[in-house]
This record gives C-alpha cells, structure tokens and sequence, in this order.
C-alpha cells in the first residue's frame, strides 16, 4: 500500500541516489538516435541560484526529459562561469570584513580567496541543481576558469591576434572609477535622469561663441570646437580658433557630420579623451587628446592647480562657480537625458581614453548576422530576432581587457630588452623579437564573455577534435533571458561560426525575467529573492517546478511569490491521492491484474517512452466512459506533445493539469466508484483507471520527475 502522504524530500533522496548511481542521463554513445543537446548557460559562482536560474533550468530539463522520452540521445552538459568583475568584487567585500584589502596583498595571495570561494559556492551551486532534478551528466562539467577552458582562450586569442582581429590601442572606453576597470557596452545601464544643460561663453576670432554641455568639468579638456558642416549659419567660422575658457587653451573650430545642428546652440565643445563621439572628431581632424579625469574619478594636472585632485562631481561645482566669477556662464537650464551606469555597482561611467586589448567584430558580426537571416539559427519568441539584427549590424569594436585580478590573464608578454611582444599559446621563455629572457606578462585579465562565447563547443574539448564535439555540436537549443543576447548570444554564434564553421545551435528560447510580487527583478541586493533550497525544502521540488511552469508564458516576464506554490503543492498531492486510490483497488482485486508492462528496474527514467496508445492487454467491453476518459487521454497527449514542440511549456503543463484534475480525478474516478464498489465489470475499469494512471505519469513526468518516479515505481 502506498504511503498516506508524499514525501517529497525522501522521494528527491531515493532518485537522486538511483539517477546518479545508473547514470541514467548519460548519453548512449552507440546510439543511432538523433541527438538532443543543451549546454547550461552557466551560474556565476558569485552566490547562490536564485528563483530566475530555476526557471531557466526548469525548462531546460522538461526539454531534455521530453525529448528523452521521444526516442532522442540527450545531453544536458553543467557548468558554471568564473564571472570576473562580478566575482572579484564579491571577494573584495567578503575580505573587507576580515580587515583585508586587496591593495594590501599579492596577486596570488589573493587569487588563493578567490579559488576558495568559488569552491564554497561552487558546491552549494551544485546541490541546488541536484535538488531540482536537473538531468544532467556530471561527468562532464566545466568551469569557465579551468583548465581545459584556459587552453581553449588561450587557443582563441592567438588565433584571432594571427588573424589582425585583435589589437591593441587608444580608444574610449567605458571607465568604471569604483571597479577601477574598463567595461563594454553592454555592461554599461542608461537611465533618463534630472540634470542641468551649461551654456558657457568662449571668446573667438570673429567674436563670442557659445557651446552647450552637461558635464562642464570636461571644459579643462577641451581642443576644439566643432559645428555641423551644413549649418550655414557657421560656416564662415571653420577654420578659425577660440580660446577654452579657464584654461585660455587655443582651438580650432572644425566642421564633422556627426555635430547635431538642433542641439544647444549647434556649437558642439570637442574633448577626445572623455567622450566617443569627441573621440571620432578628434581622429577625423588629428586634434590632440588631454586627459583631465584619471581612472579614480579625480581631476588630474592637466586639468589645472585649482582643480587638480578633486572628485570629478566635486570638480564640476567648482567649475561652474569658475565661469560664474569670470562672466561665462550664460545660462543653466533644466535638462533630462540618459546617463550611463555600470551594471554591477550602479557607478556613473567615465568615458575614458585608455590603452587597451580589442576585437574587430565587424568581420566576425556578417556571418553571424548571415544565419539568422536564413534562420539557420531561430529565436522564440520571434520577436527577439528583431533585437539581435540591429544590434549585430550597429556592432562595435569589443574591448575585452579588464584591470583585474580574477580571469584569464591576456597570453601576452612584453619584453624589457626590445620593444617587441610575444604572443603565445603557452608561457613563452624567450622573447620571439630578440631573443632575451626579461620578459613580463601583460597585467590585464580578458573579459569574462571571452570564456563564455566559446561555451557550446570548449566544453566537448576544442581545440581537439573530439568525438563528443563530432556527435554533439552544433546543439539543440540554447534556453536564457533576454538581457543576454549582446553579451552572449550574438557572441557564440560569432565564436561557434569563426572555430567550428557552423551555428552553435539551432534555436534560442527566451524565457523572461522573474519579479517579486512588487514587479521588482529578484535579486539577493534588493533581499526579495528566496534561496531555492528553502523553497525546495517546504514545498517540495515537484510543487516549485510546476507552479513555475504554469506561470510563465514564452518570453513574459514571471511574477512570483511563494504563496502561488501551493498551486503546485496541491496538484502533487492530488496526483498522489489519485494513485493511492486507484492501487487500492487493485490491491483488492483478487485475480492478478496484468497492465501495459511492469515498471522498469531504476524507475521510470530509465525506460521512458513517449508512446501514447490505448491498446490494452486484454478486450473489455467498454463502457461509455471508458471510452470517454481513453479519448480524452489521447488529445491531452497530443496537445502536450504539440505544446512542447511550439515552446508552449505553460500550455503543456495547464493542459496536463487540466486532464489529469478534472477529466481523470473529478469524473472518471468518481464514475468508476459505482462500478468498483457496486455492480458491475471491476477488471474493466480498474484496468483503464490503470492505463490512464500510468500514461498520465509520462505526461507530467518532465515537469514533475519524483512524484511520478515514486508512482511509476509501484505500478503493477
């Protein structure tokens, strides 16, 4: 006799136990079957999983577990992502309160905390994942820091640097004075604040011109001013000189298209060492760059003995006080516009001209941009295609040093005795130029994605050529939020296309972000994010998967409370009472009962199928609501079949909710009570309420893998 109550924690025990000791989610090597792949997009050691990874893992592991039970050879690979600026700042913190700084220790003191942490969260990661379900191998996890990724990197900036795709130079970048670190685009947040437009007077040639700016600290830096080519109003003063105020520099005033005429007064002041577009001017007209902010956010000499060593914030106070006492401040206006923030610590970007490793990712973009136009590669919902195509065809160069400790070190080294630079997949002992020994390896780390962008194929062990990347790549689907697709979706295309000459996958579905009840993105910050564990611990995986999938439709944002789990709380003890009854009638039968086959050895997993059908093992006469709920059965398999296809996995799970709780347990159930425990045909019935029983068990067993191990388990 089945227990009264589930139990979910022993359940999770006794499967996970089962599922690992038969490795039952390994691929079958000798298999003829067309292969299913999903590589993991992997959790940042930072911390704990929280409630959005486990809607991502979810759909990934109905995927596996669904196409499983359709006959495919899956693979669901793990992983986890060493996540440089993210990690290291975490560790920052975490030492800070042990009265340590990084400032005060060695390179490979503090990379020796680093490990140890990811160690720690690493394993508190994996356990998490393990009591989800997840139909992973474990044989073959990969870290993005280890040693087999390091080869891959490292195998990739040589090959690129060969190539003229990656250099090193002068250019703007995003500058996060906190971090102390350069950042790409995509990392880099804009949000509409209140600010203030300055329009400051510049005495010219041909008398006062007056140019309009937010940030009016950046006037030390000035050298040039510049107007729009077709603004004839100005024309006549290309070619002329003003002088900068404060610091009484002379500069030409230069006519570029990139110059808006409606905005401020159509004179635009030119900085090329704090501003891209200023940048742009000043390379188009070999204008000088001077550099007034360094990379602590502070004014430096250049900027002059009265503002030198201020906050930058503070600077601009004083420079607006500056050109008050002097009569050049014209006006100062209310003005809104987008500031730029860094994602990870909300600090105000600094556009800083700085030394720097860079890819040319133009080159690498018009493949990429090529295969989904064939839709070689899909996105669901479609209309995130739409988002990748015009950010893949405005691509900028991607800066990918980083001015960190945590990472992989940049494979280059610079020698003391030339000028030469050595690149090199392994650590060189002499310089290639000229042969001496005094060499330094570069100081910077790569950009955490540089790892990640290899992430479908390094993990099957490339640059070799393996038998699991001949077998497994390109795979199936990659599952992820939307806010990743320039930091990482485009790029593993790009990556996947450059090495492996194909797609990295063949679709991308894109679940959405998980908000608390308030619509505010869960996030350990903002303390509105419980720890999966404790929510696997009250209401059970089982009830947390499913209720997840019933609210979340493709691409829609989640929002969710604990409250709403007893949605699926309830419906695993539905499920487990409906099984309870239907044993107990067998249990009462006197003549053996033979079913559609006895449940297999290891449980249900390690014998799915998804053959739905209505071919018992023996003829009954049956009745009209028999023949009822065996119908119903066949269009609720159909329709979830037909939902899982269309990556409907909310629809798959309300259809299966829907059958199993009403058709089955408020109808047919109370329907065949008269026939088990009054007149007429027991054998018949209960040999359908098995049938239906056991059918639906493959039906809810990707989304809810223990109750119906533990009810496909003692099946007759």
């Amino acid at each position: 006799m089945m227990e009264k109550h589930f139990d979910p924690a022993a359940a999770r025990k006794r499967w996970n136990a089962e599922w690992e000791a038969r490795r039952i989610f390994a691929p079958d090597e000798d298999s003829g079957a067309e292969p299913f792949v999903i590589i993991l997009p992997p959790p940042n050691v930072t911390g704990v999983l929280h409630v959005g990874h486990i809607l991502g893992d979810t759909v990934q592991d109905q995927l596996i577990r669904w196409k499983r039970m359709n006959g495919f050879n899956t693979l669901w690979i793990p992983g986890t992502d060493h996540a440089g600026i993210a990690t290291q700042k975490v560790v920052e913190n975490a030492l800070l309160k042990e009265g340590k700084k990084r400032s005060e220790m060695t390179r490979e003191e503090f990379l020796a905390e680093a490990w140890k942490w990811k160690e720690h969260h690493h394993a508190r990661i994996v356990e998490q994942m393990k009591q989800l379900g997840c139909a992973f191998d474990w044989s073959r996890e990969a870290f993005t820091l280890d040693d087999a990724r390091s080869r891959a990197v490292r195998e990739v900036f040589v090959r690129l640097y060969e190539k003229g795709l990656i250099y090193r130079g002068d250019y703007i970048v995003n500058w996060c004075p906190l971090d102390q670190t350069a950042i790409s685009d995509e990392e880099v947040t804009y949000d509409e604040r209140d600010s203030k437009l300055y329009w400051v007077k510049y005495d010219g040639e041909a008398g006062e011109i007056v140019v309009a700016t937010t940030r009016p600290e950046t006037i030390l830096g000035d050298t040039a001013v510049a107007v729009n080519p077709d603004d004839a109003a100005k024309k006549h003063l290309v070619g002329r000189t003003c002088i900068v105020p404060l610091v009484n520099r002379k500069v030409p005033i230069v006519a570029d298209e990139v110059v808006q005429k409606d905005f401020g007064s159509g004179f635009v002041k030119v900085t090329p060492a704090h501003d891209l577009n200023d940048f742009g001017i000043g390379q188009r007209h070999n204008l000088p760059s001077v550099v007034v902010i360094d990379r602590e956010g502070r004014m430096t000499k250049a900027a002059g003995d009265a503002f030198a060593g201020l906050d930058r914030f503070d600077a601009r106070k004083q420079v607006v006080e500056a050109l008050e006492r002097e009569g050049r401040m014209v006006k100062i206006e209310p003005y809104r516009h987008a500031v730029g923030t860094h994602d990870r610590c909300g600090t105000v970007i600094e556009p800083l001209l700085s030394r720097q490793w860079f890819v040319k990712m133009k080159p690498l973009a018009e493949p990429a941009i090529r295969v989904v136009e064939k839709d070689e590669v899909t996105f669901y919902p479609p209309r995130w295609r739409n988002v990748y195509m015009s950010w893949m065809t405005e691509i900028r160069d991607w800066c990918i040093s980083r001015q960190l400790w945590w990472g992989h070190r940049i494979p280059v080294w610079y020698c003391a005795d030339c000028d030469h630079l050595t690149v090199a997949r392994t650590d060189p002992d002499a310089c290639a130029g000229c042969g001496g020994t005094r060499l330094h390896q570069d100081e910077d780390v790569l950009d955490t994605w540089f790892s990640s962008w290899l992430w479908t194929f390094s993990p099957m062990g490339w640059p070799e050529k393996t038998s699991d990347l001949e077998r497994y790549h390109p795979t199936s689907v990659l599952v992820t939020a939307p806010e990743i697709i320039f930091f990482w979706v485009a790029r593993m295309i790009m990556a996947s296309l450059e090495f492996m000459g194909e797609v990295p996958f063949r679709h991308v579905f894109l679940t959405g972000i998980v908000r608390d009840g308030q619509g505010r993105k869960m996030s350990k910050s903002l303390g509105n994010s419980p720890d999966p564990l404790d929510i696997i611990d009250n209401w059970g995986t089982d009830a947390f998967r499913f209720t997840l999938s019933m609210l979340s439709p493709p691409g829609k944002d989640v929002f969710f409370d604990e409250e709403k789990l007893e949605l699926g709380r309830n419906f695993t003890n539905k499920i487990w009472q409906a099984s309870r009854l239907v044993m107990s009638a067998v249990e009462k039968l006197d003549a053996p009962l033979v079913g559609e086959g006895a449940a297999a050895p290891g449980g249900f997993a390690s014998s799915w199928t998804c053959a739905f059908g209505n071919t018992l093992a023996f003829t009954p006469e049956l009745a009209w609501e028999d023949r009822w709920i065996l119908s119903a059965l066949d269009r609720c398999a159909a329709d979830t079949q037909r939902s899982f296809s269309d990556w409907r996995l909310n629809d798959a799970a309300s259809r299966i909710y829907d059958f199993f709780w009403h058709d089955f347990c408020d109808w047919y159930l109370e329907l065949a009570k008269v026939r088990l425990y009054g007149e007429g045909d027991r054998r018949t019935v209960l040999a359908v309420m098995l049938h239906v029983l056991g059918q639906s068990m493959k039906l809810i067993h990707p989304v809810m893998p223990y109750v119906t191990e533990e009810i496909w388990s003692v099946l007759p």
